[in-house]
C-alpha cells in the first residue's frame, strides 16, 4: 500500500485499475493484481538482468480511449 501512495507508475496503475469503464476493481482487488505484477517485474529483473522502465510498466494498460486517438 505504500507503494502505490509513494511511487507515480503505482499510482497510475491503481487509479486505472479502480476506475476503468469494464471491469473495474475494489481497491483491494487493485492492490492484489499491482502486487502480482511487482512480483513479475522483480522476477525479470533478476532472470534477465534488465534495468527497470517504468514507461514499460505503465504502457501495457490498454486504453481504449488512447487507442481511438
Amino acid at each position: 500500500m505504500p507503494l502505490i501512495g509513494r511511487v507515480e507508475e503505482f499510482k497510475e496503475l491503481h487509479e486505472y485499475y479502480t476506475t476503468r469503464a469494464k471491469n473495474p476493481l475494489k481497491k483491494k482487488q487493485s492492490i492484489i493484481a499491482i502486487s502480482c505484477k511487482l512480483i513479475r517485474v522483480f522476477y525479470a529483473i533478476l532472470k534477465k538482468g534488465i534495468k527497470y522502465n517504468a514507461e514499460k510498466l505503465v504502457n501495457d494498460i490498454k486504453r481504449p480511449e488512447l487507442q481511438a486517438a
